[in-house]
């Protein structure tokens, strides 16, 4: 039977995509109309079984539909970095879930695996070691709050309807196909604005097979069912600074060596979100707050209970994959 990914025309869609069909699972790819990506969704579906599907998850109506005859969904659709006003956030990302959570329960899929976030475990305080029994924690940011939201109404959903729900929690997942973090790094350092706020902050990255790995084995677990699960490669990443010297190698620009401290940093961009919204200025800002804050801590995540109940090991390791990255990226600038 098939399998409906949503945000099919993004990074971890695309990455989800491509492995059903390398599988041989047919693949239903559900993305929002005019997609920019749309066009390399399609060249994956060059001979293969894969239906595209141009359908916005807020669209309820036509949502549903699309889930008929489906095995499992992978709910990947959200706004994560887009500078919009909050309440896009919540109709995609909560309205949303909701839409394609009460269409997934209406037709009896197998297995409903919601591509959430580690973000909704909050900023950690001092050294606390974040797992999921952790309590979720709002930032006062508008991806991780909403995020929160979908989740509180989604364990709702599935302890009163009985939806056969799995969380899944990346940190930050980067590899090849991404063309957002690398790219918005490498563009601060070569414009010369990037700065650090904390020395030596490592990251939780998520190589994106190894999150498709994690998705894969939740969506067949019986274990799996009602639980979440935080996703990320280990700690011996580098520093932000040290990832940022190997990018500023890549576009040809001085390594970023300055440090603000934190309080000076968020003043600085809540002053330029202010500055933004008044003044209705195009783009993002170039600096906002859940960055300032994301950025400004050393997040240390558990992933134990992944490798106990699912069986799961990064594939590949940190070393490797932003070796992988790094190559692409490089890439990609000199096509």
């Amino acid at each position: 039977m098939t399998t409906l990914v949503t945000g099919a025309a993004g990074f971890v869609g695309q990455a989800l995509v491509r492995r059903l069909l390398a599988e041989g699972e047919p693949v239903r790819a559900m993305c929002l109309p005019g997609e920019l990506r749309i066009g390399e969704l399609r060249a994956l579906g060059a001979g293969s079984a894969l239906e595209i599907a141009e359908v916005d998850v807020r669209d309820g109506e036509r949502v549903a539909p699309l889930v008929a005859g489906v095995r499992r969904v992978f709910h990947t659709a959200a706004v994560v970095h887009a500078w919009a006003p909050r309440e896009v956030y919540r109709d995609v990302n909560v309205g949303g879930t909701q839409n394609m959570a009460r269409a997934a329960h209406a037709t009896g899929v197998e297995r409903f695996v919601m591509v959430s976030t580690s973000d909704v475990f909050g900023i950690p305080r001092g050294d606390e070691l974040l797992d999921e029994s952790s309590p979720l924690r709002r930032w006062g940011e508008p991806y991780a709050d909403t995020k929160i939201e979908a989740e509180e109404w989604l364990r709702s959903f599935h302890r009163d309807r009985g939806l056969p729900l799995t969380i899944i929690y990346p940190g930050w997942v980067y590899g090849p196909g991404d063309r957002a973090l690398f790219a918005g790094l490498a563009a601060a350092i070569a414009d010369g604005v990037m700065f650090f706020w904390c020395r030596d902050v490592v990251l939780s990255w998520a190589y994106v097979e190894n999150l498709i790995d994690a998705c894969l084995l939740a969506s067949t677990k019986r274990e799996a069912l009602g639980q979440g699960y935080l996703v990320h490669d280990g700690a011996s990443a580098p520093t932000l600074e040290q990832l940022a010297a190997r990018l500023a190698a890549i576009v040809g620009a001085k390594p970023p060596t300055l440090h603000l401290p934190y309080g000076v940093a968020y003043a600085a961009a809540a002053v330029c979100q202010l500055v933004w919204r008044l003044a209705r200025l195009r783009g993002a800002p170039p600096l906002n707050t859940a960055d300032v804050k994301a950025f400004g801590r050393q997040f240390r995540l558990s992933t134990a209970k992944a490798r106990r109940e699912l069986g799961w090991l990064p594939r590949v390791s940190i070393e490797e994959g932003m070796e992988r990255a790094l190559t692409e990226f490089a890439a990609t600038r000199k096509s």
